[in-house]
């Protein structure tokens, strides 16, 4: 159910960001100006399996006009979801198996761009957007030893719509509905991952948060 309600709510606001039809002249305008540097984390929740899985993110870039953003972006799974925990047997010298758990792993390192396409005092409505390649891979815990499966690639591409409300100058609040698209050489992980993703956020506003508290500073006000 919270699948179906998350792709409605992607759906209606591609139609409104059609709508919006964001015009070439406003990027070439943001990309005028001079770019700032941006860092957040971020955390993405997304289904595996009928389980909730989260992704931790790290983003790194430069924004033009505070609407338009690049940047590069580490991404993982954290923690670990034990719903794709599996059995590895080993067999003695008798031949009897012995079973251990080994659990999931997967990171990726994305490209990442963001056009904010309506803007006003307090509201945001932007589009994000990620690629990135990555690997996944077991661990297990073997005769006192952490060990490792083989590694299998991944493709991951993550479109997304993304709504902020700031209600005051150094706080808001935000939500991201989109999906993600894997692309992996393990079937199993593939047709899991490709799943929606949706995320609820306190923002906190760093820069205006600075700004405030050393209003003369040159290089404060750039932020």
């Amino acid at each position: 159910m919270l699948k179906r309600l998350i792709i409605s709510i992607l759906f209606l606001c591609l139609i409104s960001l059609i709508r919006a039809q964001p015009t070439l002249d406003t990027i070439k305008d943001c990309l005028k100006q001079k770019p700032q540097v941006f860092a957040k984390l971020d955390g993405r929740n997304s289904f595996i399996e009928n389980s909730r899985a989260k992704i931790f993110g790290l983003k790194l870039g430069i924004s033009y006009g505070k609407r338009v953003h690049f940047g590069l972006g580490y991404n993982q799974l954290y923690p670990p979801e034990s719903a794709f925990d599996k059995k590895i047997y080993f067999a003695d010298s008798w031949g009897t198996l012995y079973p251990v758990t080994a659990h999931l792993h997967m990171y990726y390192i994305s490209a990442y761009a963001e056009y904010t396409f309506y803007q006003t005092k307090h509201w945001e409505l932007s589009m994000p957007l990620q690629i990135g390649v990555g690997k996944s891979y077991y661990n297990y815990l073997f005769l006192g030893k952490i060990m490792k499966t083989d590694e299998a690639f991944n493709f991951i591409y993550e479109p997304a719509v993304a709504i902020q409300y700031k209600f005051v100058k150094w706080f808001g609040i935000g939500a991201d509905v989109g999906y993600r698209f894997m692309l992996t050489n393990d079937r199993h992980l593939n047709k899991s991952f490709t799943s929606p993703t949706y995320a609820f956020k306190f923002l906190i506003y760093y820069g205006e948060i600075l700004k405030s508290l050393f209003p003369k500073n040159k290089l404060v006000k750039k932020m």
